[in-house]
């Protein structure tokens, strides 16, 4: 059930995106629409998979982090004025981090922690990145109404708070009730800054 109440959000998010497609489908965010529906898509297929055979969905997940990592790091590369140089040394430790768990790792029993950890920190570094950037424009006053600032915000309050989850993983169970809070909390507040990525846009229409 609680699995269902952020998949709500991310279905919000995945309306809002196509709402308001002709809004935004000349910008760099214009790729977000067929990532929504990627994740809408997955976490739909991972519901069924475990549902139909009983097992955990690391495979799935396994695959989402191969995903979504790089299409992040391929984003900021588009948005960020500079260091751009930090997109192709996070993304070669990412790439590195995941190479080392495929080869060690079955995907199917397990999953790939330290391709997220290091993905996080490479999401947190380029949020910050963008931040900073930001603050060194006129646009900081606008905010409010820059899609860009609002799927940042998102990524950077995701992030900055599954981070600890991972580094002490040891500590906690993953079907444990406080970690499915967490995560579902967490996700609940990316794709609301998601949805109002896409509503901001309502007054440029």
């Amino acid at each position: 059930m609680i699995l269902i109440f952020f998949l709500c959000f991310q279905i919000a998010a995945l309306v809002a995106a196509i709402w308001y497609w002709h809004s935004y489908k000349d910008t760099t965010q214009r790729y977000f629409l067929w990532f929504l529906i990627y994740v809408v898509s997955h976490e739909v297929l991972g519901l069924l998979y475990q549902r139909v055979f009983d097992n955990n969905n690391d495979i799935l997940y396994n695959i989402f982090t191969l995903v979504s990592f790089p299409f992040y790091c391929c984003w900021f590369y588009k948005i960020l004025q500079k260091r751009k140089w930090l997109v192709y040394v996070l993304s070669t430790a990412f790439a590195i981090a995941f190479l080392n768990d495929i080869v060690n790792i079955n995907p199917f029993d397990y999953l790939y922690l330290n391709p997220i950890i290091i993905g996080a920190f490479c999401i947190l570094v380029l949020t910050i990145s963008y931040f900073v950037e930001l603050l060194n424009k006129d646009a900081i006053t606008t905010f409010a109404s820059s899609q860009k600032f609002w799927i940042v915000t998102g990524l950077f309050s995701f992030y900055i708070g599954l981070l600890p989850l991972l580094l002490f993983h040891s500590y906690l169970s993953y079907e444990g009730y406080f970690y499915e809070t967490v995560i579902t909390v967490l996700n609940a507040v990316l794709y609301s800054c998601y949805l109002k990525s896409f509503i901001c846009l309502k007054k440029k229409i």
